[in-house]
């Protein structure tokens, strides 16, 4: 298993391990999607159909069972970078949604859909920074630094657009 797909798996026993605190009882995926790296020029063209501050991306139409993709930039590095790795949890709890059709419900739009997966995704991936960052203070001694975007959506930094050019090498 090399690093990234060990980083996955722990990010997945993660996921599992707090599905309570949103009230969900998904079953583990018992495969982990594709990481494809691109760059951003490339995914921001796919995830956005514009150019747009986009870091990581699940599709949740179109994925082929068994086949899922999930998106990032390249040069991001989920490994050794806490931001990054944050916002792949959030990418993969959509990939735990997708897996169990969490929120298939008749008569619900699409806007309701993407915004009860939003909730899920946002609740559990404040929650692992949290974590996170009392880790490394204990850990250091320090605040964690540089601080991460506190809002994702879409894989773009809501209150703090210029944090992502930090990131963008293009």
């Amino acid at each position: 298993m090399d690093s990234l797909s060990t980083v996955v798996a722990s990010l997945f026993v993660w996921i599992s391990s707090h599905l309570y605190v949103v009230n969900a009882d998904f079953k583990e995926p018992n495969y982990q999607p594709e990481i494809k790296f691109m760059p951003h020029k490339e995914l921001s063209k796919i995830a956005c159909e514009k150019p747009c501050p986009v870091i990581g991306w699940y599709p949740t139409e179109d994925q082929i069972e068994g086949e899922e993709k999930l998106y990032l930039i390249k040069g991001a590095d989920p490994i050794n970078d806490l931001c990054i790795r944050t916002i792949l949890l959030h990418e993969l709890v959509h990939f735990w949604q997708d897996y169990n059709n969490a929120f298939e419900e008749p008569g619900d739009s699409k806007k309701v859909v993407f915004t009860r997966r939003e909730q899920q995704a946002h609740i559990l991936e404040h929650l692992y920074r949290g974590q996170q960052y009392d880790k490394y203070k204990l850990k250091t001694g320090k605040e964690y630094s540089p601080k991460c975007c506190k809002q994702i959506a879409f894989g773009r930094c809501i209150n703090n657009p210029g944090w992502i050019k930090q990131y963008i090498k293009e």
